[in-house]
């Protein structure tokens, strides 16, 4: 069968079901896939009628290449953080720590050096751009301050994470909606008709993380039930020294959670941070978690939810996998740096506690 010019690799990833990288792994020999996927991809590839470019045609940086014939730069991929900084991830927001720990990962199966700094405008993103060179880019944060730094115009990046508004890159991020629908279905399932959210208020463009709870009010009204919203923009303290519940305001959330007719029999905690505080105020107050109500919690962040007994519901976001799939992206980008601009949204998962 002849080639088919406008067959790609994300078609063939598409067709064997994996990702782009692994396509990669496997046109380029990689050892790092095994037998029965690297099958998988050969089939597909024979199947589309795909055949990839020979080596010294082949665009972006050699994926998967051996150590011996793969030209070494010396840089490889740079992965900029924003304002908050890596010490901030590792102490205040587990769920990023394994995003990176994805990413990191996924460069290494590939043999790819990874370059970690941190800016906190555009003007310093563009700074590190020229000292460094990187093959490409991944963001990982929020939004940064002042006008896009030219020295991206001919790069190719991939953001992770946070909401980028002016910006123009790829970006993947979890699916913040699909948190709260599996998060409403799993209450609906088990009787739930009354139910509670606690979080810092509805989402919007610049805070994509609140809809979870927009798309769990909808989802239980839907169905016919009720949800409480308890909403306070503060409910979290967040700087760049601390990422914490704020406690005052959780305390007046709870009151009028408790003072509610009928009370909630189910509740929304918008993210992990929360759920410990949440557990102590309602057990000061003679309620029991996950006895006389239910908490669901969002995120899978173990060193905020390991200690709670009984264990709350979760929705994980698969944070690794998001890391990883940046990094299937950014592959994907530097072959396709003309095509159209990506969101991708990963879906979460339900965890039951056992």
């Amino acid at each position: 069968m002849s080639r088919l010019t406008n067959i790609s690799m994300i078609d063939v990833a598409r067709r064997a079901g994996v990702g782009v990288g692994t396509v990669s792994r496997v046109i380029n020999h990689a050892p790092t896939v095994r037998p029965d996927t690297a099958e998988l991809v050969r089939r597909a590839m024979a199947g589309l009628g795909y055949k990839a470019p020979p080596p010294d045609k082949r665009r972006g940086p050699r994926i998967g290449a051996s150590a011996a014939n793969r030209k070494q730069t010396e840089n490889g991929v740079l992965v900029i953080l924003g304002r908050r900084g890596l010490r901030w991830i590792l102490d205040c927001a587990p769920v990023f720590s394994y995003v990176l720990h994805g990413i990191e990962t996924a460069l290494g199966e590939r043999g790819q050096n990874l370059l970690i700094r941190q800016v906190r405008d555009w003007a310093g993103m563009g700074e590190v751009i020229a000292q460094t060179d990187p093959q490409g880019i991944i963001y990982l944060g929020d939004e940064l301050p002042g006008s896009a730094a030219d020295a991206l115009a001919e790069r190719s990046l991939v953001w992770v994470m946070g909401s980028p508004i002016r910006s123009r890159a790829d970006h993947i991020q979890p699916d913040h909606s699909q948190c709260g629908v599996l998060a409403a279905q799993w209450a609906l399932r088990n009787g739930h008709r009354h139910c509670a959210v606690i979080g810092a208020g509805v989402g919007s463009q610049g805070n994509t993380i609140c809809y979870r709870n927009d798309a769990f009010c909808w989802t239980i009204g839907q169905d016919g039930g009720s949800v409480l919203p308890l909403y306070d923009p503060q409910v979290i303290l967040s700087t760049p020294q601390q990422n914490t519940a704020n406690e005052a305001v959780l305390v007046q959330l709870i009151d009028q959670l408790l003072a509610a007719n009928p009370r909630p029999t189910a509740l929304l905690s918008q993210a992990d941070l929360l759920t410990p505080t949440l557990y102590r105020l309602l057990t000061e107050r003679g309620v029991a978690p996950q006895r006389d109500i239910q908490i669901i919690t969002v995120n899978n962040e173990r060193p905020y939810l390991t200690a709670l007994s009984p264990q709350p519901v979760i929705i994980d976001l698969q944070a690794e996998t998001i890391g990883r799939r940046a990094v299937d992206q950014l592959i994907w980008r530097l072959e396709h740096r003309n095509q159209p601009l990506m969101r991708i949204l990963i879906e979460p998962l339900l965890v039951e506690p056992k």
